[in-house]
This record gives C-alpha cells, structure tokens and sequence, in this order.
C-alpha cells in the first residue's frame, strides 16, 4: 500500500469516526418557513400539509416525524408511517429520496449493511424499523385499514396522501386516531387536495378544523415555491403549461376544488341555504310532512354506505322545504332499519326506500324490525310508519335533475345538526358529506354511487309536483254568495230567469215547463231528520233510518 492509498483511507476512517451534522439542523438551513413543524408544545393535534405537485410536502412531513423521534430522549417509543398502499409507503416514504431515512440522516444501503449510525434495522417483510436509541417504527397500509398501528402506542404517526386512503374511515377514525395517544400525540399529515378523490370528507374536516381533529395546523405549500428543487423541464412541461388553468389551482396551488364542471350543485349556492337547526334557537319548530328518504346497500365495508336524509315542509305558509338531517355509514342491514325507524317515528315522518337495490327485503325488514321495537317498548303501539318503496327506473342523474331545480327555484333550506363535539356539548354543524357529493356528482360513466346524494333525492322526490307558493284565497260558491246578499237585503233573488229554472223548461222540448214553475231549489235537498217518515203504501213495514 503507497502512501496515497494510505493517506486516502486514514481520511476516509476519520469521517467515518467524526460526528456528523444534524439533521434537524441540515433541514432547517434550506426548509422555507410552512415546511418546519410548529412547536410541540402548542396546542394542536394535526398538522396537515395541504400541497400541489412537487412543493415539497413529502420531505417536509418525513422531516416533521423524524424531528419528533430524534427529539425524544425517554426511549422504546412507538412511531407510525402510513401511506395509502404498503408500497407506497416504503418505497416513497421510508426509502425514498425525500423519506424518513433521509430525514434521519441515513440511506437503506448504510441501514443494510450496519453502517447507520442512527437506524439499526429496517424490515420491510415486516413493516418495521428500529433505531439505535430503542425506538421503533411501524409502517402500514392505509388501504388495509391500518390494521398494523391498531392497539400501539403512538407517540406520533406521518399519514402521507391521505386523499387517496380508500378505506380513511377505518384507517383514521379506529386504527390512528386510538393509537396515537402517548408522548407528544401529534399526527402530521400531507396530500395534494382533490375533491373527487376517496377521502375528501376527511380533508375538508381537517381544512375545517373541524372538533373531533383536536386542533390543526394547515400549511399550505405551493409547487412554485419550491422551484428550486425542481427541473427546468418540469417547470415548462407542467408547471407552464398549467399556468391560469383549473389544473393550476389544484395540482400546484394546492387548493381544494369544490365546483366540479357538470356538477349539479355548486358550493356557493348550498352555503347561501344554511339555516339553525329544527327545533333550535332561530330555527322552524318542526317539520311538516315529513319524509326519510333511505338508499340501503348490503352493509359491508366495502361496498356504498347506507344513508339517509329527512325532509318536511315548513314556514308560515309550508313554502319551503327543509333538509333537516343526513347520515350515512356501514352497518348492518337491520341495525340501520332500527335507525332509520326510531327516527321516523321521532320526526313523524314515512319512509321511501328504493326498490332497486335491496329495497324489497329492506321493505320486510323494516316491518319485522317494527315489530321487534313495539314489544321492546322503544316505539309506542301505533305510531308504527309507513314504508314506501320506489322504483329507481332512470339513471342516477336524470333522478337528481328535479331535485336540483328545486335548489335553483330557491324553495330549499339545509338545516345544521346538532353534534356533540370534544366536550359532550351540542354543536351544530353542517351536512359536509351530504354536500360533498352534491357538489362533485356529474353523472359520469363509471362514477361513483353518491349514497346520501341518492338518499336525499327519494327524500324530496315526494315533493317535486308541490307549488311552494303562497295558497290562494279561497273562492265562495255561487249559492252562498247570493244566500248572503238576500240575508242582508230581505229579499229573494229567486227569479224566472234563474239558471236552473231555464235548463229545466227547456229540457225534452219543453215538456217540464210547467213543472219548472212548481219546483225550487229547496225541493232538491234532502229531509230533515226528524221529518215523519211516510210509511208507503205497506204501512207494515218499518221505514229503516
């Protein structure tokens, strides 16, 4: 070995030995200012990273976790990655250029072969990666439920993408959410917001803020703002060509699109309907008519949810008609018949189910239910409600359309509910689902089944011949009119030229003239009840009364 070779691997030796920089620090020298985690010790639950394409939110959520682990001295903490498929989720977020292993100064070939100074181990047969301080990441699949972080105790998780989760109700609401719940407790999340993507009802209660998040933080991170970072290609191909369009907006801008083209229902015109909640301070007393309008499924978390929507008239002259409540989930089939029951039972209101789509033996369901609920006593005998079923013959859109004029002739009215939020306290919210889907259903070929919309549309479709207008005077008959005017004068109005009079004498040429002077108007009424009966020529026999 020369002493060239040997001068190269005593320095080689030397940086291996030395301490190397931060990586908390490193970030922070090149992060703009709404990448970098805000303050642990704030108030906040979620920090959601609302951007468009290549703006930087996936480092910056890596960076975000890996700041958390690395600042935690107590060791043997549990930590989460959750992508929506597990590929996506090792390839991008832990592996990747911009994921977890890079953020915590280290690459998978180091991990591999024992060189990190930082990770220990990473196995991705079995989603999990543990640290040097005693530290351990589980990594799993938001399409699977998340079933891996179930019963874990997080102290903090990165979710990335959380707009593509397809099953974000399990994932978020049972896994996560109960999992998360040591140490600091923070969730960061990131996703480029879509309107029509699975989880949108979850972005838009993040965007909200909305009470059963905890408190979030929503940065918002646009694409050009990390140009930087990005090809001159890119920039032209895309980011010009983009430029002024929807596609701007959203892909790069970051924000979430709610006007969808074609959509039957815009987000403006169901903002400018909101009113206080039936029976609430400022709100209608109650519903007129009411109607349960249910659209059912099989129950299955995979398949539509189960939903349904109550309607009724009200105002001082029933001209409007009012969306009072909207629910929608998974549930079993006479799980949600009880439901649906209990609460037209409550809201006085008959069922509409459609027909198409287990209709018939929810029908037979419901009955069988009502029975189950008048022996428990939940129902009171009698007040059992009417089922009806419906025949759902045209396409989903051409369904809607009626429903959606009624919006534009201004005749609707969408009710907050009252929710209980963090607390236990009612608090009144808006029907975001029901509305998410109003305003991004087209109709398409291959789209999704909108199962409240669906829901709401059997909910009004009773009142679609309705006149929502004011309810004319009524008019007087002719005959009480003129008994009214003779009362007042003493005298009769009677005459030869009355209508009857001359219908009569000029009926079979003539014949019945003279009969036509004899008979009034009064000899058409019939007798009196306590008039003497003539007992007819058979004196014998009772006149039955």
């Amino acid at each position: 070995m020369d002493n060239a070779d040997a001068g190269a691997l005593g320095l080689l030796d030397r940086r291996l030995k030395a301490a190397p920089e931060d990586p908390r620090l490193r970030w922070r020298k090149i992060a703009r200012p709404s990448q970098l985690l805000p303050p642990v010790t704030d108030d906040w639950r979620v920090f959601y990273l609302q951007g468009g394409r290549g703006s930087g939110k996936t480092r910056s959520g890596a960076q975000a976790l890996s700041e958390i682990i690395l600042a935690d001295t107590s060791g043997d903490g549990q930590y989460g990655v959750i992508a929506p498929t597990y590929r996506d989720a090792w390839t991008v977020m832990i592996e990747g250029e911009s994921g977890l292993l890079a953020a915590l100064g280290t690459t998978a070939g180091e991990v591999k072969h024992g060189k990190s100074r930082i990770v220990e181990y990473a196995y991705r047969s079995y989603g999990e990666i543990g640290l040097r301080n005693g530290h351990t990441v589980y990594v799993d699949s938001a399409d699977d439920g998340a079933l891996r972080v179930q019963g874990k105790n997080l102290r903090a998780a990165w979710c990335g993408e959380i707009g593509l989760w397809q099953r974000w109700d399990t994932a978020w609401n049972e896994s996560l959410r109960y999992a998360v719940r040591q140490g600091v407790s923070k969730i960061i999340a990131d996703g480029t917001p879509k309107a029509s993507r699975p989880a949108r009802a979850l972005v838009r209660s993040l965007i909200r803020d909305e009470p059963e998040h905890g408190g979030v933080i929503v940065r918002r991170l646009r694409t050009i703002d990390n140009i930087k970072n990005l090809s001159a290609g890119f920039y032209k191909a895309v980011v010009g060509a983009a430029k002024g369009t929807r596609l701007e907006r959203q892909e790069l801008e970051g924000e979430l699109l709610d006007d969808v083209a074609n959509a039957l229902w815009l987000r403006d015109q169901l903002a400018a309907i909101q009113v206080p909640p039936v029976g609430g301070e400022g709100g209608i007393p109650h519903l007129h008519r009411a109607v349960i309008g249910v659209d059912p499924s099989d129950g299955n978390e995979t398949s539509d949810e189960q939903a349904y929507t109550i309607t009724g008239l009200g105002g001082e002259l029933l001209d409007t008609l009012y969306v009072a409540k909207n629910w929608g989930g998974q549930m079993a089939p006479a799980a949600f018949a009880r439901k649906v029951i209990i609460e037209a039972v409550a809201w006085n209101a008959r069922i509409v189910v459609e027909r198409n789509h287990g209709g018939a033996w929810l029908k037979s369901t419901f009955y069988q239910v009502m029975k189950d609920l008048q022996r428990s006593g939940q129902i009171p005998r009698g007040k059992t409600p009417a089922v009806e079923t419906v025949w759902a013959s045209n396409a989903k859109r051409t369904r809607a359309e009626p429903v959606s004029a009624l919006y534009e002739r201004g005749v609707v009215r969408h009710c907050k509910m009252i929710e209980p939020d963090l607390e236990g306290r009612p608090y009144p919210v808006s029907m975001v689902d029901l509305e998410d889907q109003m305003c991004t259903f087209t109709g398409a070929a291959g789209e999704r089944s909108p199962d409240r919309l669906d829901s709401l549309v059997w909910a009004c479709w009773p009142f679609l011949n309705a006149s929502f207008a004011p309810p004319s005077a009524a008019s007087r008959f002719e005959w009480a009119v003129k008994a009214e005017i003779e009362a007042e004068a003493g005298v009769s109005l009677e005459s030869d030229d009355s209508g009857i009079r001359r219908r009569l004498k000029g009926a079979h040429g003539g014949m019945l003239t003279g009969l036509a002077d004899q008979w009034s108007i009064e000899d058409f009424a019939p007798d009196d009840d306590d008039a003497p009966q003539d007992p007819g020529p058979r004196g014998s026999v009772h006149t039955w009364r």
